[in-house]
């Protein structure tokens, strides 16, 4: 199998990953395409990666991406310093188009990993101007606030790991909690809430809700690498699992929208088991925020978002 993986992003987060891959020694040859004069930065790096077994480490100009399994975009710039969305998609779509149209006009043909902010916009971008199969593009979506939240669960209740399983579904800045859906052994969390025999309530509920609606978590890069280091282990270490990644949907008008729900990511990519299942409210909340996902594209469609705009 062929376990090389390119990887384009800013030096903070990418290091992060390295330090993670090569203390879990994962199998696989990750190369850095970084600018030449970036180069020198990742030596001490790629000389430590040495002492593994299995990873090893590089960083080139001009990697050849006929190669690569596997294609990692994360931040292409730093993000607005206000949360401003807008203005990160407009500083990265430019960026964004060059790099995956010249990695595609060099002979890319593998899994695309899109784990920098708007990916819900960016996965469909990318599946529309690189042809690549909808089930070899997947962004990280929710997969850091479902791991959150799945600990803050088993903290709360004195559970094992194998004992939790909820989902928070939607985009990275516009997200909800699936109660209805989310598991604690064979029952749902809900009739925890209403079990006097345990110390879960709604107040248990709200804090979890807090913590995972916190704005700083979605720019906590550390994770971010968690949950990416968990997809990677399910590419190249034979350990599947269902979680809460972006993949490009069919909308309710027919249009393709992306959006983070539970589907079985493995070596393959990813592959949808079955639709969501979410009760009424939830189901309404998800539906207005593939709507938001679907104006962001019509709104770049139209232009808005090209460097030449009036507001620039």
């Amino acid at each position: 199998m062929n376990n090389t993986v390119i990887i384009r992003g800013l030096f903070e987060f990418v290091q992060q990953l390295i330090l993670i891959a090569m203390a879990k020694d994962l199998p696989l040859t990750l190369i850095v395409a970084t600018d030449a004069d970036e180069t020198p930065r990742y030596q001490s790096l790629m000389t430590a990666s040495t002492a593994c077994r299995q990873f090893s480490l590089l960083a080139k100009a001009k990697p050849d991406y006929s190669q690569a399994d596997t294609l990692i975009i994360g931040n292409l710039v730093p993000l607005a310093a206000d949360r401003d969305a807008d203005a990160d998609l407009r500083a990265t779509l430019p960026l964004f188009r060059n790099f995956v149209n010249a990695a595609m006009a060099a002979g890319f043909n593998g899994k695309l990993l899109l784990a920098g902010s708007n990916d819900a916009v960016l996965s469909v971008l990318a599946a529309r101007f690189s042809g690549i199969d909808h089930q070899r593009v997947l962004g990280l979506g929710t997969l850091p606030q479902s791991r959150l939240l799945e600990q803050l669960l088993q903290n709360q209740l004195s559970v094992g790991a194998a004992d939790v399983r909820a989902f928070v579904v939607g985009t990275t800045n516009a997200h909800l909690i699936s109660w209805s859906r989310s598991y604690i052994g064979p029952a749902p969390v809900l009739t925890y809430v209403a079990n006097q025999d345990t110390s879960f309530g709604a107040d248990e509920m709200a804090a979890d809700q807090d913590q995972v609606d916190d704005p700083a978590i979605v720019t906590n890069q550390t994770l971010s690498v968690l949950a990416l280091v968990q997809v990677l282990s399910a590419f190249y270490e034979h350990q599947p699992f269902i979680g809460t990644v972006t993949n490009v949907q069919t909308g309710s008008d027919d249009q393709p929208v992306g959006l983070a729900s539970p589907v079985l990511i493995s070596a393959n990519g990813i592959k949808r088991l079955a639709d969501v299942v979410l009760s009424d409210e939830e189901q309404k909340e998800y539906a207005e925020i593939a709507a938001e996902v679907r104006q962001s594209l019509d709104r770049i469609a139209a232009g808005e978002f090209d460097q030449n705009d009036s507001d620039q």
